[in-house]
């Protein structure tokens, strides 16, 4: 089963990542191509580990293929059986795990309430991002659902996307059908990189702690500035080839 085949609702990393090994998809006998020598050479072209998975499908030919020594086919959460840690996601989680420079991230909803300023009751779309080698809870970044609900953003389905990673840069589209551009370091290094400057929220009396809070570098609102209307909900996962960043839309037709 491919991670995103599976519901999660708990993060469980087991040994040697087993939790992303997907389905093994081979070339025609006739052909010369090799899907896993490509992906390992589409690594090579950004900034991330040798056996990291820096995007949905693991690389630009989303051959969906792990390469790794004795993964684990199995594992118990409760009895500890190949499992290196796990941490809470929210109630419902279909974004798919990415690892990426020692860490994962993974796009959720907000059912584990990290951020003090939005309790779990209050329902999101959230991309949270964990130490890869402990499990701690870095950062997350929150986004509200879009007023016009259902048609658009259908309640607790969270973030249904994976980001893309390349060095210390994260893109992914959000619920709110936004493509994000953000800083893997969160506010670690002390900085706020890039021109959007507005992560703070508006309201003095909300709490504020901008060490778990995402860096946004700079976003585009599709649905604001390109007229798209997604269905539902905005579930791309991006990627990219060169310096070209590849999205799709997710648009659709209306409840009407």
């Amino acid at each position: 089963m491919t991670p995103s085949a599976k519901l999660l609702n708990r993060l469980t990393v087991c040994t040697l990542l087993g939790l992303f090994a997907g389905s093994v998809y081979s070339a025609a006998p006739e052909s010369t191509f090799d899907p896993t020598a490509a992906a390992r050479k589409s690594l090579k072209e950004f900034k991330v580990g040798a056996g990291d998975w820096p995007q949905w499908g693991g690389s630009t030919y989303r051959n969906n293929t792990p390469e790794g020594k004795d993964i684990a086919t199995s594992w118990d959460i409760s009895s500890g059986e190949n499992v290196i840690w796990s941490a809470n996601l929210g109630s419902q989680t279909y974004g798919n795990p990415v690892v990426a420079n020692g860490k994962i991230y993974v796009g959720t909803n907000n059912g584990a309430g990290y951020i003090k300023r939005y309790p779990s009751r209050i329902d999101l779309g959230c991309l949270v991002c964990f130490d890869e080698q402990t499990g701690k809870f870095l950062w997350q970044h929150s986004n509200e659902k879009l007023s016009t609900g259902r048609v658009h953003d259908w309640p607790l389905q969270g973030v249904c996307a994976a980001p893309f990673i390349d060095g210390d840069r994260l893109w992914y589209v959000t619920n709110r059908g936004e493509i994000c551009c953000l800083d893997t370091e969160g506010f670690h290094d002390g900085e706020n990189d890039g021109d959007f400057k507005d992560e703070k929220p508006k309201k003095a009396d909300l709490p504020y702690d901008e060490s778990i809070e995402a860096d946004v570098v700079w976003k585009v609102d599709m649905m604001a500035q390109l007229g798209i209307s997604q269905h539902n909900m905005c579930s791309c996962s991006v990627t990219a080839v060169g310096n070209v960043l590849f999205v799709n839309t997710s648009n659709g037709v209306d409840e009407g």
